[in-house]
């Protein structure tokens, strides 16, 4: 069931990003009850499997999309 809960954190995440409540990756460790080095492993799933445009902002702080835009994970039936 680990890949559930890497699903779930990676939806956390990006609802974060969205709402623009991600922080830094020390927040989000916080945020969520992981490691940074697990929100980095997560931000780097996001860029290279989901294809996020993620960033971090250094202005602002935060991890942001450079694309409005989220990662949606869900099950569609075909309506043929």
């Amino acid at each position: 069931m680990r890949e559930i809960r890497v699903v779930d954190r990676i939806e956390q995440i990006d609802r974060f990003i969205q709402t623009g409540q991600a922080g830094k990756a020390k927040d989000l460790a916080k945020k969520l009850g992981v490691s940074k080095r697990c929100v980095f492993s997560m931000l780097k799933i996001m860029k290279e499997d989901f294809k996020a445009p993620v960033v971090f902002d250094n202005k602002l702080k935060t991890y942001r999309y450079t694309k409005e835009g989220g990662i949606v994970v869900a099950f569609v039936t075909d309506n043929t």
